[in-house]
């Protein structure tokens, strides 16, 4: 029974908390590099302009997931890299992915000419950590969203 009271107790401050990390808002999103480090393997480093109005600091903890094209798992995608965004204000960070190509074949199937695909394509099976500066963290999971639809939503 303590122990349902100490929870009880405890949250409403953990609610508050977290009340406004819904209100963390992605304005823009741009590729700034592209770097192959062999032929099934490349690091994307990817800049944003992230809104926090939250008072705490956000960090990408961990994203671990694949992109698919049909039922065929394409890539997987893993964070290297991520920037703190800082509480309370609009600020540009950047996240370093590496992507590893699962299956060479698909690629040479779908053609070597990148700028002829669609987002509309390849879907996203991911899930990634982030954690505030309180120690607090809320786990974020997509499951066979468009990658056309995932950017839309950021």
């Amino acid at each position: 029974m303590k122990r349902l009271l100490v929870l009880l107790a405890f949250l409403p401050l953990v609610l508050s908390s977290c009340s406004k990390l819904g209100e963390v808002e992605v304005r823009e999103l741009e590729l700034k590099s592209f770097q192959l480090l062999s032929t099934t393997s490349a690091n994307i480093e990817v800049e944003y302009v992230i809104h926090n109005p939250t008072s705490k600091k956000l960090m990408l903890d961990n994203v671990n997931g694949f992109l698919k094209k049909g039922d065929v798992n394409f890539a997987q995608v893993t964070l290297i890299e991520a920037d703190t965004v800082a509480a309370k204000r609009v600020s540009i960070n950047r996240l370093v992915f590496k992507l590893d190509i699962q299956d060479p074949l698909s690629l040479l199937s779908m053609g070597l000419n990148i700028s002829k695909w669609h987002y509309s394509d390849f879907t996203v099976d991911a899930r990634a950590v982030v954690k505030t500066s309180g120690g607090g963290r809320r786990i974020i999971k997509f499951k066979d969203m468009s990658m056309e639809n995932l950017l839309k939503r950021l």
